[in-house]
């Protein structure tokens, strides 16, 4: 094949709207015509098969609503507005209701553990939580210690502490004007999984939807061009299941299937042909289960499924030869953090693919290796895998962490390098390919082994 990866890099610039809005880009736009606001936005399924489409415009006026709440209930532009919810339409709603106010997004996953919720809420001084009944169950027991979070508004949570979401929505308008904000406000912020110390929040601007789209368009084989639906079984309140899944399916107008519930692996191929799911992102775990479980006659319901993407860990030669197979298609691998969702993986449409490795630069990014003084790695060389907040054209990159939360170290090093280090320990190769050569403690700021 061609191999287009250094003409793409050539010739891509940024072109960064001063005003950029979430909301307003992945929903509100929509609405502006007829004809978009009648697009399925949203398809929603739970565990006992009761299903809803959500229109832009169903969306839209239910965010609409939500937004004049969160007004009512004080929330300010700036403030943290905790999200603890499983993929449904109502997590979606928040979203765009508190991109819309100014105010910033704190997703919190429903799976994560009491102590390391609390952490998070108290570290970022939330007010105000929107949550269902799994999130309910880890965050109730740690209220009397999240001294400031006063407020909380929950679905199909029967407890006088929480204000019913219809409740809150069924007193409001549906008309509401989004506040305009700067692409480099800020928007969401966070958590690293801390699993190398203290778990850290980081910052990311609106523009950060932008700066990971070239990503996932390469990734998706150049979204949305075929596409016909979307899913993604990853938590919303990660990077890369917000950054390469929700948020840039709404952004181009896909629709997108979302499960209350986590499936099984014999319910997942049902699902990819009722919703005729072309378009998916998979933990590469998932994928490796399906090679390993999947029924032979399930196979069949994957015809729809053309493009798919899987990240967090590499895959074998195996897997990789059971998807050619299989689905007709090899897929593309990406490279996630908290920090980065999406700058660096595959697009085999554009270029080779390298087994094993995490892959090329997506256009738009500055990716390089550096060693411990701060100085680049040669080829070959391991050292740490860096993004600068410029792109090699210096243009200013939208994809940039705006600072870590409450870590002024970790910032001050940013702000006096340009450089925003990844933690991996990485190799580079003279065709620009990344190779996974370990971790960084931050605790001891040495490697730390693999495996």
């Amino acid at each position: 094949m061609l191999d287009q990866h250094a003409s793409l890099c050539d010739s891509f610039r940024w072109q960064v709207p001063a005003n950029f809005n979430i909301g307003q880009e992945c929903c509100h736009r929509w609405t502006s015509s007829s004809a978009d606001a009648r697009r399925i936005a949203v398809f929603a399924e739970n565990a006992i098969g009761e299903r809803s489409v959500w229109t832009y415009e169903r969306l839209g006026a239910t965010a609409n609503q939500l937004s004049n709440g969160l007004l009512k209930m004080g929330v300010k532009r700036g403030d943290r507005v905790a999200l603890v919810m499983s993929q449904r339409a109502e997590a979606i709603i928040a979203h765009i209701a508190i991109y819309s106010i100014g105010a910033i997004v704190l997703p919190i996953s429903t799976q994560l553990p009491p102590k390391a919720m609390e952490y998070r809420l108290r570290d970022a001084e939330a007010r105000v939580a929107l949550m269902d009944a799994q999130g309910a169950n880890n965050l109730l027991p740690i209220l009397q210690r999240c001294h400031k979070l006063t407020q909380l508004v929950g679905i199909e949570v029967a407890d006088e502490r929480v204000l019913p979401w219809r409740s809150l929505l069924i007193r409001q308008s549906d008309v509401f004007k989004p506040v305009s904000t700067a692409a480099s406000d800020p928007a969401v912020l966070l958590y690293t999984a801390g699993t190398s110390g203290p778990a850290r929040g980081v910052l990311l601007p609106h523009s950060a939807l932008m700066g990971n789209l070239p990503g996932f368009v390469a990734s998706q084989s150049w979204f949305p061009a075929n596409a016909e639906t979307f899913w993604t079984p990853i938590d919303w309140a990660r990077a890369n299941g917000l950054f390469c899944g929700l948020l840039p399916a709404l952004y181009f107008g896909i629709p997108l299937v979302c499960m209350h519930d986590r499936l099984s692996i014999e319910q997942i191929p049902a699902l990819i042909e009722r919703y005729r799911v072309s378009h998916a992102l998979l933990p590469a775990s998932a994928l490796k289960q399906w090679v390993a479980h999947l029924p032979s006659q399930s196979v069949t319901q994957l015809t729809t499924l053309k493009h798919l993407v899987t990240c967090e860990e590499t895959l074998s030669a195996p897997v990789l030869a059971w998807c050619e197979h299989v689905l007709g298609s090899i897929p593309n691998e990406i490279f996630s953090q908290t920090e980065l969702a999406c700058v660096l993986g595959d697009s085999n449409q554009k270029w080779p693919k390298r087994a094993g490795s995490l892959g090329r630069c997506y256009p738009g990014h500055r990716l390089a290796v550096l060693r411990e003084d701060g100085a680049l790695a040669v080829a070959g060389e391991v050292g740490e895998l860096a993004m600068h907040r410029h792109d090699p054209f210096d243009y200013t990159d939208p994809v940039a962490p705006l600072l870590y939360w409450r870590n002024e170290a970790a910032n001050l090093e940013f702000t006096a390098t340009g450089w925003w280090r990844t933690g991996d320990l990485v190799q580079q190769d003279l065709e620009g390919y990344f190779w996974f050569a370990g971790r960084r403690s931050r605790l001891t700021n040495k490697p730390k082994a693999v495996g």
